[in-house]
């Protein structure tokens, strides 16, 4: 019964951190600074996915990964893609279904993985880094396979491309390495300044 129980708590709580990232990328997206978006997709301060790298980091890789998947599906459907890329080729609505979202964001809930990541400020702030690296690859080969071929119909993304020699995987990769550094420095600084209150949520509910 006390099995149970705990199971049901983590999965309340998972439900609970993405009801709040979902809210927060709301709530975010209309306030001026926070709202600050890439010409071609890409939220520049995404603190929408510090609750999605907080369901690893409080409940392991299981529970981590299953809910930053769940994101990145909801998202995939929130955002509107599905139906524009169903609609015009299956391929390519796999191809952003897989690598810009569950994969992308899935790679988020690897910080399960590192049970001792509230132990230091050096080892959140390399939990963050490592997930959001993984994350940041899987959109630079999806930039650079389909979205490279959007990059004209920006004045910015046009230039970038043109700077690097139409170098596809290049633009991709400095393009979404922009949004993804910012979005590491803001989750480092939003987990540091929490840290200690997560620990002893950790401990005290003997989440892992």
């Amino acid at each position: 019964m006390n099995h149970n129980k705990m199971i049901i708590k983590k999965i309340a709580l998972v439900s609970m951190l993405l009801a709040i990232a979902i809210a927060l990328d709301v709530i975010t997206g209309i306030i001026p600074g926070l709202n600050l978006s890439m010409p071609l997709g890409g939220r520049i301060f995404n603190v929408a996915l510090f609750p999605i790298l907080l369901i690893g980091v409080l409940l392991g890789p299981l529970y981590g990964i299953s809910g930053a998947v769940i994101y990145g599906i909801l998202g995939f459907f929130l955002d509107g893609y599905a139906l524009a890329y169903f609609a015009e080729d299956l391929n390519q609505a796999l191809l952003v279904f897989f690598l810009d979202y569950a994969i992308a964001f899935g790679a988020l809930g690897l910080s399960g993985f590192f049970k001792k990541s509230l132990e230091s400020p050096f080892k959140f702030s390399l939990v963050v880094i490592i997930t959001m690296l993984i994350r940041w690859l899987s959109s630079t080969i999806v930039g650079a396979v389909l979205w490279v071929s959007y990059a004209t119909s920006d004045e910015w993304t046009s230039n970038l491309l043109s700077s690097v020699g139409n170098q596809a995987f290049i633009y991709s990769g400095i393009y979404n390495g922009i949004y993804t550094l910012t979005t590491i420095l803001t989750l480092i600084v939003i987990g540091l300044s929490t840290r200690n209150q997560l620990r002893i949520i950790k401990e005290n509910y003997h989440l892992v």
